[in-house]
């Protein structure tokens, strides 16, 4: 997550009304209403591409308002979507003698500031086009009728499938959704923030969560009026032999829980008091480790027993397809998907129920290694074998009929 830091200039001024501008300080205390006008009004210069902001008329004084305007700063360059271009950090302006906060001077990312210091107005235009564009094709894994649980399950597949975790701090796009929709690689804060994009264009409410101990953020989304805790981030795994990410692997683990269950499974110091309903904490999605597929009203997905269909994604039980102890089921088109059993490759044909073999790693590699990982992309399946703590990456180009070519 990005570090709010503050710079207090302070403005000398001639004021012979001493003991008057004391009572004032004295008397003078933002309430959250004040806040609450402070943000918006930060928003709206961010917006307008604005340096600085009058406050006087929000009544904001030197240390009484001093973690309240942290807070308010913090949620706008850290949890605001489409506001990739901020800086990180932002200086207040006090008057001397009464310790009022009259001015915010604002700071813009280095990325979009000219050489003569202005704002670059037609490469933030260009950014959020292309975000725009981003958001378009992730918006096409939603299908109609899908209820507002079933789109918060596909787009959170469709970000991790798509994503790989990275924090890098030469990679500044990696702390907001510039860094999914664009570069695909991104931190917990440009998972969290990508996420919240796609969640208000499927019309659910979103929210955001921060720990600062545990440097870490991620959503609260409202279904059926009641929130839930949903972290994108830790629901994308890393390999722990490369350290790299794990392409093809979606797990579901930290997807609808409650402030509980968070809390039970590392999550800590956070505020999230609304998120108390316990209905999803233990659904068997928790063991599924492969992205849901929607195929004509049903639900397919790889779980620990095999390649199963539902109905219904959050009620009735499944059907198990084809019994294997395979992983990292990924979508070819919408009858093909292939997946790993240990050292091959495999099609799962949905319209006809059955499973051909793909390929095998003693076909290059020996029958020693075996498979980790799959990805579909470009015509090719990406793979990575592993044998002991070595790991080789590859791929297969595939024919028109999705088998190899």
């Amino acid at each position: 997550m990005r570090k709010i830091k503050e710079r207090i200039i302070f403005w000398g001024m001639l004021i012979s009304m001493i003991m008057i501008a004391a009572a004032i300080q004295k008397s003078a205390y933002a309430s959250s209403k004040n806040y609450d006008g402070l943000k918006k009004a930060v928003i709206e210069a961010y917006k307008q591409y604005e340096t600085e902001v009058d406050v006087r008329k929000y009544n904001l004084y030197k240390n009484a308002d001093n973690v309240g305007i942290k807070k308010v700063m913090t949620e706008v360059i850290n949890q605001t979507p489409y506001l990739f271009y901020t800086g990180q950090s932002f200086s207040k302006i006090i008057l001397v003698n009464t310790n009022q906060i009259t001015k915010i001077e604002l700071t813009y990312s280095k990325a979009y500031i000219k050489s003569n210091g202005a704002v670059d107005k037609q490469k933030i235009a260009k950014t959020r086009t292309k975000i725009n564009n981003a958001v378009k094709k992730a918006m096409k894994c939603v299908r109609p009728g899908m209820t507002h649980l079933e789109k918060a399950m596909v787009l959170h597949d469709y970000i991790i499938s798509n994503t790989e975790y990275n924090d890098s701090s030469s990679r500044e796009n990696r702390i907001s959704e510039c860094g999914v929709f664009l570069e695909h690689k991104a931190n917990c804060q440009g998972y969290s923030l990508a996420y919240g994009i796609l969640m208000e264009k499927a019309g659910v409410p979103v929210d955001y969560v921060i720990s600062d101990k545990m440097s870490h953020m991620w959503n609260l989304i409202k279904i059926g009026g009641r929130w839930y805790n949903v972290d994108v981030t830790w629901d994308d795994p890393i390999d722990s032999n490369s350290k790299k990410d794990q392409y093809g692997l979606v797990r579901h683990e930290y997807f609808m829980c409650s402030i509980k269950k968070f809390r039970s499974d590392d999550h800590y110091s956070f505020s999230a008091s609304a998120a108390t309903d316990r209905s999803y904490d233990n659904k068997y999605w928790r063991k599924v480790d492969s992205a849901f597929q929607y195929r004509s009203g049903k639900w397919f997905y790889l779980s620990n027993v095999g390649i199963t269909k539902r109905s219904e994604l959050s009620s009735g039980s499944g059907t198990v397809l084809y019994k294997t102890d395979g992983k990292a089921m990924v979508r070819y088109n919408d009858d093909k998907y292939y997946f790993i059993m240990k050292n091959g490759i495999y099609m799962y044909n949905a319209g006809k129920n059955s499973v051909r073999l793909i390929w095998k790693t003693s076909s290059k590699y020996g029958r020693s290694y075996y498979v980790t990982q799959i990805k579909y992309q470009n015509n090719h399946i990406y793979y990575r074998v592993l044998k002991g703590s070595a790991h080789k990456n590859g791929s297969i180009k595939v024919k028109k009929n999705g088998l190899a070519a």
